[in-house]
């Protein structure tokens, strides 16, 4: 049976191999860290946000690519010259779109050298109107013209917000695609019926119940919000006069919240005011972040996090990871 390439994020333990082989055959990836060291915590940065891919075949290594995120280009793909078969380096340019597509960009930068350039062109890069005679060219793959009609749309309502876009890329924060299929999990404490995906419902169901069983009423404040839900939110905050940066302090982005994936609860207990950082003082909250994790759901907006939203104590969403 023929095996096929598989491409996928880079492992944390892997470093110490991979950064030996940049040293050795991509010096230019890393100029200035030639020390090992230098090099493998290079690399450890890349590692979070899935920007080090490799491309596998069986239990050899084929290729990778690694990607700067915040200034959109690919760094370096190397291609292993005994496993690479001809589909890999498509494969893995393939996957680096995705990625900072993921993030809401909408283009992708390569430096290359020229006798590439046919090969480079025919994935959809393009060289500049007057390419320098320079050895090497910087090409530009436009990311939009293939996107789907909903990802379309929603680079239309975020322009039209005056969202920035590079927004996801410097908030670490991914578009979330709309859940499809959702269920019922009753009513918040506004009497709304609240829905989520069928995974997180039994979720949220089984570790409410756990908590009641511990003298712990959670109760729901929302869960499932869509895209236009998120987008008059926001122009609801601008037209009472709110700075749309002070607005993403608290509120994600339209295409950005994870209310939108069916699998993000918002929630209090009886005597605290909803959506206020006094829930961490509640017996609610300790309970959730000593438990909360054996049921999949995980704390997503802490304090000082990376994605510089305000500390949301009260904000859970499931990750799939129970225990985790």
């Amino acid at each position: 049976m023929t095996q096929d390439i598989t491409v996928r994020p880079a492992r944390s333990a892997e470093i110490p191999t991979l950064a030996r082989l940049i040293e050795n055959q991509l010096p230019d990836m890393m100029a200035g860290r030639k020390r090992p060291e230098n090099i493998e915590h290079h690399l450890a940065r890349l590692i979070p946000d899935q920007c080090l891919m490799l491309a596998t075949l069986g239990n050899r290594l084929a290729g990778l690519i690694a990607v700067d995120l915040d200034h959109l280009r690919v760094l370096a793909c190397y291609l292993d010259p005994e496993t690479a078969t001809p589909d890999t380096p498509r494969r893995l340019f393939s996957a680096a779109e995705q990625l900072v597509a993921s993030f809401g960009a909408r283009s992708l930068n390569c430096q290359t050298k020229k006798q590439v350039t046919g090969f480079m062109a025919s994935m959809g890069y393009e060289q500049p109107a007057d390419p320098d005679l320079a050895e090497a060219t910087v090409l530009t793959k436009d990311l939009t013209k293939r996107a789907s009609p909903e990802l379309k749309k929603i680079f239309e309502l975020l322009d039209e917000l005056g969202i920035p876009e590079d927004y996801g890329i410097k908030r670490r924060l991914q578009l979330i695609p709309e859940a499809k299929a959702l269920v019922s999990i009753g009513p918040d404490i506004f009497d709304r019926d609240q829905r989520l995906t069928p995974a997180a419902a039994t979720a949220w169901g089984r570790m409410r119940s756990a908590a009641a069983n511990n003298g712990i009423d959670l109760q729901l404040v929302s869960a499932y919000r869509g895209l236009n839900y998120q987008v008059n939110l926001v122009r609801r905050k601008l037209n009472e006069g709110k700075r749309l940066d002070e607005i993403l302090k608290v509120s994600a982005a339209p295409g950005y919240s994870e209310h939108h994936g069916g699998r993000a609860v918002d929630v209090t207990t009886p005597g605290c005011k909803p959506l206020e950082q006094d829930f961490a003082e509640t017996r609610a909250y300790q309970w959730l972040k000593s438990n909360a994790g054996i049921y999949g759901f995980k704390e997503s907006y802490g304090m000082a996090n990376r994605h510089g939203i305000t500390w949301e104590p009260w904000h859970w969403c499931y990750r799939h990871r129970p225990g985790r």
